[in-house]
C-alpha cells in the first residue's frame, strides 16, 4: 500500500478481527500516537495486558511435580526410589500435583514476552514495560513455541483477557523471525495476503458489533452456483461460492466483498476503471444468490481500504446495484467508525479524509 495504517488503528483492527473488540479499551494505548512499528504496538499491547493480568490475579491450575522429599506427598515411586538409593539418604520420590501459575497458557505468555525482550529493534519505552512485564511471571517457565503450541491451549468461556493476549502472542509468533547466520530476532511486515484477511474480518466483525439493522452472514451460509440440469452424479464437481459476507434485513440483501490493492481502480494505458474480475466475481454472487432468493433484490459492494484516493462509484450492471467504496484506515478511528456505518445507508456517502491521528 501507497499509505500505511497508523499502529493505533491497526490495533482496533485487530481487535474487531478477533472478536474482542472490548478488550481493546481493557488495554489503554495512550501512547500509541508516537508508535510506529507493529513490534511496538504489539509489545505494549502485550505487556500491558500481562500487568493488568498479575494484578487481577493470573491464572492458577493444578500441574504434576516430580521430587524428592524428606516425607511422603502424594504417590510414591518405589522403583525410583530403589534405582537412585533414595532410601539410604532419607529421601522419597513423590508424585503430587500442586496449584501452580507454571500453566501453558502462562508459559506462552512469558515466552513471548521474553522473544520480544531480545528483539533488538523495539521501542526502548516498550521493551522496558515488556522486561517490566516478564518478571512479573517470575516461577513460569519459558517454552519453545511453534503453532502446534498455541492449539493445545484449553481456557474457559470467561478468560476473555486471556484469548486476547494469546492472539497478540500468536501474532507475535508469526511475524518474529530468526536470522539464520546471526540469530538476531527481526519483525517482518504483515505481507499483503494477512492484511487482506485482517481488512476482511474487521469488516464482518463490525457489521456483527456496531450495527443492529441488519443480520450478519459470513460467507452468507455459501453461494451456490445455479446448476440447473446438471446430473446429480456429476454436481460434486461444481465448487460453492464464499463472498466475504452478506446483509441481510426486512427489505434488503447486500454482498459485500473486500479487496486489497495498492490502486482499487485499473485498466489498460493508464485508464481509471472499476477492475473488471472483481465485478465478473460479484456478479457471480448476486446472479447465483437472486436465483435462489429471488424474493428480495440484491446489492453489491466492493469495499477498500484507501490509499491515495477516496472512491464512492455507483454502479447499475445486470439489473443489480453495485457501490465500489473506500475506507481511509488513517484517519481519526471515530470517523472510520461512521464511515463504516454509512456504507449500509443508501443516501450517504463517506467523509472526507483528513480528520487527522487518533488521540
Amino acid at each position: 500500500m501507497a499509505t500505511e495504517i497508523p499502529v493505533a488503528n491497526l490495533f482496533y483492527l485487530l481487535c474487531y478481527a478477533w472478536g474482542h473488540a472490548k478488550e481493546r479499551e481493557a488495554v489503554s494505548l495512550a501512547d500509541a500516537g508516537r508508535l510506529e512499528r507493529i513490534q511496538d504496538l504489539l509489545g505494549v499491547v502485550l505487556a500491558r495486558g500481562t500487568l493488568r493480568l498479575v494484578k487481577r490475579g493470573v491464572d492458577r491450575n493444578y500441574v504434576e511435580v516430580r521430587a524428592d522429599l524428606r516425607g511422603i506427598r502424594g504417590k510414591v515411586d518405589a522403583s525410583e526410589m530403589a534405582k537412585r538409593a533414595l532410601r539410604s539418604r532419607g529421601l522419597a520420590a513423590c508424585e503430587y500435583e500442586e496449584l501452580s501459575i507454571d500453566v501453558l497458557h502462562n508459559r506462552i505468555l512469558r515466552s513471548t514476552l521474553g522473544r520480544l525482550r531480545r528483539t533488538p529493534n523495539l521501542d526502548d519505552e516498550v521493551r522496558r514495560k515488556v522486561r517490566s512485564a516478564y518478571g512479573k511471571l517470575a516461577g513460569v517457565r519459558t517454552l519453545r513455541l511453534d503453532r502446534g503450541v498455541f492449539g493445545q491451549v484449553q481456557l474457559h468461556r470467561n478468560q476473555r483477557m486471556y484469548r486476547f493476549l494469546l492472539a497478540v502472542s500468536r501474532l507475535i509468533h508469526e511475524q518474529l523471525v530468526v536470522e539464520e547466520q546471526s540469530g538476531v530476532h527481526r519483525f517482518v511486515r504483515l505481507d499483503a495476503e494477512k492484511r487482506h484477511k485482517l481488512f476482511e474480518d474487521f469488516v464482518i466483525a463490525f457489521f456483527r458489533q456496531e450495527q443492529k439493522g441488519f443480520r450478519v452472514n459470513h460467507q452468507g451460509r455459501g453461494i451456490r452456483f445455479v446448476d440447473d440440469g446438471t446430473r446429480e452424479n456429476q454436481r460434486k464437481w461444481i465448487p460453492g461460492m464464499e463472498a466475504d459476507v452478506i446483509l441481510e434485513s426486512n427489505d434488503r440483501r447486500i454482498i459485500v466483498d473486500t479487496k486489497w490493492y495498492g490502486k482499487p481502480l485499473g485498466g489498460r494505458y493508464g485508464g481509471r476503471k472499476l477492475r473488471s474480475g472483481n465485478l465478473y466475481q460479484l456478479l457471480a454472487y448476486l446472479r447465483n444468490r437472486t436465483a435462489a432468493k429471488p424474493d428480495l433484490p440484491h446489492e453489491g459492494m466492493l469495499l477498500y481500504p484507501q490509499v491515495e484516493e477516496k472512491i464512492a462509484i455507483d454502479v447499475r450492471l445486470e439489473g443489480f446495484d453495485i457501490q465500489a467504496r473506500t475506507i481511509d484506515l488513517s484517519q481519526d478511528w471515530r470517523a472510520i467508525h461512521e464511515d463504516m456505518l454509512a456504507l449500509l445507508d443508501r443516501d450517504s456517502v463517506p467523509s472526507q479524509p483528513g480528520a487527522g491521528p487518533p488521540r
